[in-house]
């Protein structure tokens, strides 16, 4: 508990200097991340076997052969990564992998979309991702693949539709569930209002409290082939409304109402991200904030496992979104901005220590190896 502890308050400390004078120091911001990703990459790559839901099941497909781990439904990319890995002798590779693909991933797509470097860090902790990825190995690998190929959508390249799908192809091969982000571009489409989060809000509420939400999402999880196959014989799996109750629902609310007041401060600014001057960095926000209501909506589902599964893959928008709350709240808005950021990082630092306290994931105690 400690180690996260720490790392809570390192995260608080980069938002601090986020625009300090070490910040604007090319040289310093360097050191400064390098030496956090060595840090993440150590606790990441030295973790004991204990530590995360599904790590102890990563560590027995280790010594299991290829044909054992397609019969567990494991797709061909992870079978490639684990013989490669075996014929080392270096169980290590696994999660050295997973961690680089994640995160720099994760991290080039918010450079991509002008995310502050530190608040990025910063974020990736508070949201509770990095403790994730201690859980969902395979699915992480895909989301940092997606990520890489989503930052093709934001060059001048002719063959960039090209490259974004051959990432999420790449990501298939760890995760099939991943071909769900071919929606991708199409985020960049939606322009998402402050009254469009609020009836948001409220419908998710309801599908939510009547659980109409799981209903409607049922027939998506059974069109998911790897899903129906390998769980056909635990169908509560693909049909639970899961275990989230009102007191879980509460973090989502005030998610809903973080982004409605952001867009609401910024509705009258003629300078505002909806600006159709600066069609990039339009398309930036669109993107950012409507792959942000798809992560929210998702909750409507009550937490089935599926589902939370796949709302995993909009984890990168969550932490893209907190990013602009904290740092793009115009200076007209001076004192407003002052508690908004403070609201919005006392929400995210508290949010992650209740979420330790209920150990999602596992990842309570950390062991090294």
């Amino acid at each position: 508990m400690s180690i996260y502890i720490l790392l809570i308050l390192f995260s608080l400390i980069l938002l601090i200097l986020r625009n300090s004078l070490i910040y604007r120091s090319l040289p310093l911001r360097n050191m400064i991340i390098v030496l956090t990703v060595l840090i993440l990459f150590s606790l990441t790559v030295f973790r004991g076997i204990t530590v995360g839901t599904d790590y102890p099941a990563y560590n027995s497909y280790y010594y299991s052969s290829s044909m054992a781990l397609k019969m567990q439904y494991i797709e061909n990319g992870y079978i490639l990564l684990n013989n490669f890995a075996r014929s080392l002798n270096l169980f290590i590779i696994i999660p050295a992998f997973e961690f680089i693909i994640s995160f720099f991933g994760m991290y080039s797509l918010a450079v991509v979309n002008h995310c502050n470097r530190f608040s990025f860090v910063s974020m990736y902790i508070l949201t509770y991702t990095y403790m994730q990825s201690f859980n969902a190995l395979r699915q992480f690998i895909a989301i940092g693949f997606i990520s890489f190929g989503c930052t093709f959508l934001f060059t001048n390249k002719k063959v960039k539709m090209l490259w974004f799908v051959f990432f999420v192809f790449l990501a298939y091969e760890f995760h099939s569930s991943a071909l769900i982000m071919l929606i991708a571009p199409l985020l960049m489409r939606i322009v998402v209002t402050y009254t469009r989060v609020l009836w948001a809000g409220i419908i998710t509420a309801g599908l939510f409290i009547t659980g109409l939400g799981l209903k409607i999402t049922q027939p998506l999880i059974m069109m998911n082939g790897h899903y129906a196959t390998k769980y056909s014989d635990s169908m509560m799996f693909l049909t639970s409304a899961g275990n989230k109750g009102f007191i879980q629902f509460f973090p989502v609310i005030i998610q809903f109402l973080i982004f409605f007041f952001f867009l609401f401060f910024n509705r009258s600014i003629s300078e505002s991200f909806l600006d159709t001057k600066n069609v990039n960095i339009q398309y930036s926000y669109n993107f950012v904030f409507s792959g942000y209501l798809m992560f929210l909506l998702l909750y409507s589902a009550g937490g089935n496992g599926v589902i939370d599964r796949l709302q995993m893959f909009f984890l990168i928008f969550c932490i893209m979104a907190n990013i602009y709350f904290i740092d793009n709240i115009k200076e007209k808005f001076y004192k407003s901005k002052f508690i908004f950021q403070t609201f919005v990082v006392i929400f995210w630092s508290v949010y992650c220590i209740l979420r330790l306290l209920l150990n999602n994931a596992s990842v309570v105690p950390y062991i090294f190896k």
